[in-house]
């Protein structure tokens, strides 16, 4: 499947090659559905989500029989990718809650030295 998949092929044709490659990418079980969808996204031009797609066409149409997702029964679903951005979003405010922490901390300490001076300069 080289190039970018365009409009020239009979109906069906695009499908029937992505199913057959991930097929083919995952079969020893070294790589996974989605790797195998990000690659030939990658080669061809093409959005995961249409390679994707075009895969599960395909296989309820032979009637494959899939897993199903960690989604299912939730009616929404959210990618790995979305899951990594809000950890890594948690822990940039965890450390900005640190700093912060410690610089309130400073703060304090700073407060009551000027408590300390004033009273001496008013005594």
């Amino acid at each position: 499947m080289g190039g970018r998949l365009g409009n020239k092929t009979p109906r069906g044709a695009i499908g029937e090659r992505i199913f057959a490659e991930v097929e083919q990418l995952t079969a020893d079980g070294k790589m996974k559905r989605l790797a195998a969808f990000n690659e030939i996204a990658k080669r061809t031009g093409g959005q995961v989500g249409t390679v994707s797609a075009n895969y599960y066409r395909i296989a309820r149409k032979r009637g494959v029989q899939l897993r199903p997702g960690r989604g299912s029964g939730r009616g929404t679903t959210v990618s790995k990718g979305t899951f990594g951005a809000a950890a890594s979003a948690i822990h940039k405010l965890e450390s900005l809650l640190r700093a912060k922490e410690q610089e309130i901390a400073t703060l304090r300490k700073e407060n009551g030295r000027f408590k300390k001076l004033r009273r001496l300069l008013n005594a």
